[in-house]
């Protein structure tokens, strides 16, 4: 029997109950926005910009699912994303850590199936905290935003070692 689902979602779950210890909705938002944000650039750095747009299509398929699932019942607008402000950087980090924990995992399963749970994971819990589905627009700016000093952390950071992508 494969415990992936449930190792993932307690790690994110774990998480989240962590950073919320002192974050509102727009924290955990924030946080969990940057725990993607984080995984789209170890994919990128480490496999390249067709697997992380891979991963985009992934993020973007929970948008979407979401997004039906209200379809008919009223025609709902994009929730806005929220600003990050120094409340989140708590968050942010827990959540980040737990990214990084769940690519860890991925070295210990085929393919890439603990990543791709993990981005599921995230992705879904974001949309929780944003109470609906933000314009995929501001979202994916947000996941490509091109930060130099994070990739050069990336390429010279002993720790990213540990987080494989297939």
């Amino acid at each position: 029997m494969n415990k992936l689902p449930s190792l993932i979602q307690a790690v994110v779950g774990s998480a989240l109950d962590r950073a919320a210890g002192a974050a509102g909705n727009g924290d955990l938002a924030c946080g969990l926005l940057a725990a993607l944000k984080r995984v789209r650039l170890v994919v990128s750095v480490q496999a390249g910009y067709s697997a992380a747009c891979s991963l985009d299509d992934a993020i973007h398929a929970v948008f979407v699912e979401r997004a039906l699932e209200t379809f008919g019942t009223a025609e709902v607008p994009p929730v806005p994303l929220p600003t990050r402000g120094p409340p989140a950087r708590r968050a942010t980090l827990i959540l980040e850590d737990a990214a990084m924990s769940c690519l860890t995992l991925n070295a210990y399963f085929p393919g890439n199936t603990a990543m791709t749970l993990a981005v599921t994971t995230l992705a879904g819990r974001l949309l929780d905290c944003l109470g609906g589905v933000p314009d995929w627009g501001c979202v994916i700016r947000e996941l490509r935003m091109a930060d130099s000093d994070e990739e050069e952390e990336a390429l010279s950071d002993d720790r990213w070692t540990a987080a494989a992508v297939h």
